[in-house]
């Protein structure tokens, strides 16, 4: 099993403990020897170090292939980033798949801390002083088990909750896509621009009464179940997720260069950005364009990656709007169905070595965040390439140059 969860195929996928989908085509990038400046100017001696790491690293696996690896370092040192990748800038952005949960736990966690919400009350409570219910009562969100998940549960990817992005609708159920991918069969027949809302990607668990497993009884990482975690900030900050991220997090931290696009004609990543290629079948794809309407609340965000490692080393230090305890609360992570994988609330704890943070993959980029106390260094390491015919090798490729980069600053 990949240390990650999945957003996949060449049309799309979740798998387990990483995040890949697959949609849209774009323009591959290529490979070459290119280090990108420090915060604050010159590319220094470290740069050219690692930058020659990334070139060795990505060789040893991709040599002449599309894509390259890159890493953002932030050490008690400074600020540090640089790339295999020819023609990039340091505010490069890119897709940070799953890496969007981190925000959207860091919110629920905000208004519980507000008191505004209970982490620990089901779905079907009304939210504290008002009587309109956490999730909507109507039609799309009558999911099998909604009165006895907890928003707790949504986090921890404990609720139970049928994975829309990355398991097929059984071939028994009544609809038209029954066996297939939804998000897949809907961009087929509806075409690539569909929005896709919450209401719609929630409405597929309800209308066919899916589940994985009563709450509660075992991990089952789930894209739809933080589709659900989104609609709860939205019932109870009455703005989207986005725009509450961008009020509470994106503009008191100066990440300005992080969105999360809602709207199915918004393909393009901003300029500069890392191109990304998905490889399938033995095939090599350009998908950095694509529809990720379907990902609010689990998989939408573009970010650069030093806007990357400043969130997750904000977010795991206690520095934003969220308090010790609550901080505490997300990184309190527990051990799930196998031995390597640890979940918080929108916290990953593992590779242990590296600290807490979150992965992501999506079609075109496969990335890692993590945030290390105990030396106070913050790592991310992404490709933009995903190898989806060898999903665990390149996992492992991913974390031991995030590694190897910690070790060539001396952490």
């Amino acid at each position: 099993m990949v240390p990650f969860a999945i957003q996949l195929p060449i049309r799309s996928a979740d798998a387990a403990v990483f995040g890949c989908r697959c949609l849209t085509i774009a323009c591959a990038a290529l490979v070459g020897a290119f280090s990108l400046a420090g915060c604050g100017g010159d590319i220094t001696a470290n740069e050219d170090k690692l930058k020659s790491l990334l070139i060795e690293k990505w060789d040893l696996k991709y040599a002449g292939l599309p894509g390259g690896l890159t890493v953002a370092i932030i050490t008690p040192g400074g600020e540090y980033i640089a790339s295999s990748v020819v023609g990039i800038d340091s505010d490069a952005h890119f897709r940070g798949a799953s890496t969007t949960k981190s925000f959207t736990a860091a919110s629920i966690m905000l208004l519980d801390q507000r008191g505004l919400l209970n982490i620990d009350d089901p779905l079907t409570a009304n939210i504290p002083g008002r009587t309109m219910p956490y999730v909507p009562a109507g039609p799309d969100y009558a999911i099998p088990f909604k009165s006895q998940i907890t928003i707790r549960q949504l986090l921890e990817h404990r609720a139970g909750v049928f994975d829309v992005g990355n398991t097929d609708v059984p071939l028994s159920a009544n609809v038209p896509y029954a066996g297939q991918r939804y998000v897949d069969w809907v961009t087929e027949n509806l075409g690539e621009q569909h929005t896709f809302t919450l209401n719609e990607m929630v409405g597929v668990v309800a209308r066919n009464q899916l589940s994985h497993s009563p709450p509660g009884s075992s991990f089952h990482y789930s894209n739809t179940g933080y589709s659900l975690a989104a609609k709860v900030v939205e019932q109870v900050s009455g703005k989207s997720l986005a725009q509450f991220v961008k009020d509470e997090f994106v503009v008191p931290l100066g990440l300005g260069k992080t969105t999360f696009p809602d709207d199915g004609n918004l393909q393009t990543l901003p300029v500069p950005f890392f191109e990304g290629t998905t490889k399938s079948g033995g095939k090599y794809y350009p998908t950095t364009n694509r529809n990720v309407s379907w990902g609010v609340g689990e998989g939408n965000v573009i970010i650069t990656p030093l806007n990357l490692a400043r969130w997750i080393r904000h977010l795991v230090n206690g520095e934003t709007s969220l308090n010790a305890g609550q901080v505490k609360r997300m990184r309190a992570c527990s051990q799930t169905f196998e031995v390597h994988v640890l979940y918080g609330l929108g916290i990953e704890c593992y590779p242990t070595d590296l600290g807490d943070g979150h992965n992501g993959a999506i079609t075109g980029y496969l990335t890692l965040a993590r945030h290390d106390s105990k030396t106070n260094v913050t790592v991310v390491a992404f490709a933009s390439l995903l190898d989806a015919d060898d999903l665990a090798g390149q996992s492992v490729l991913v974390i031991e140059t995030a590694r190897a980069a910690r070790t060539l600053f001396g952490y």
